[in-house]
């Protein structure tokens, strides 16, 4: 086994480098996106293998540093993700069905049978009599899909 100073490591460190012909940055961004020839990858994990041994330099310190923050950061964006994506799912949701239940509602007949008005009578009846009450459905399901849709178009994006 063979010791050697931290100089010594951060000199071999800097040979390394130079024997590629690459900057430490440009060594880095290949070798993060694996576009390194297999000497190259072998010079960089070397230096990593340095800069582990060497207990990390300045740039590794502020590196964690911005990483916890991120993390965090992290941790609040998914906190309001799950808070708010629900509610978004069922917009989108409703917004996507709303072409379908529309074509099921125009299947419903538009008008009484026997009468051409169909509103309720008195407080116990549906509609102005049973043959009436599918129209009368229709009448207010229609209402209420234009409503949403109109609750739709006026939410406001993002």
């Amino acid at each position: 086994m063979t010791e050697k100073t931290p100089a010594e490591l951060q000199a071999q460190r800097v040979q390394l480098i130079a024997s590629t012909g690459l900057t430490e940055e440009v060594l880095r961004e290949r070798a993060e996106a694996f576009q390194l020839y297999p000497e190259h990858m072998d010079v960089w994990r070397t230096v990593e293998g340095i800069d582990y041994l060497l207990g990390g330099t300045e740039k590794d310190t502020a590196l964690k540093e911005a990483e916890a923050l991120a993390g965090r950061w992290e941790g609040k964006y998914f906190e309001l993700v799950e808070k708010y994506t629900p509610i978004a799912q069922r917009d989108a949701a409703l917004q996507g069905h709303l072409p379908a239940l529309r074509r099921a509602v125009e299947e419903l007949p538009a008008k009484c049978r026997y009468h051409d008005d169909t509103t309720p009578h008195g407080s116990w009846r549906e509609a102005c009599c049973d043959t009436g009450v599918p129209a009368r459905r229709r009448f207010l399901a229609e209402e209420a899909l234009n409503a949403l849709t109109s609750l739709g178009e006026s939410r406001p994006c993002g």
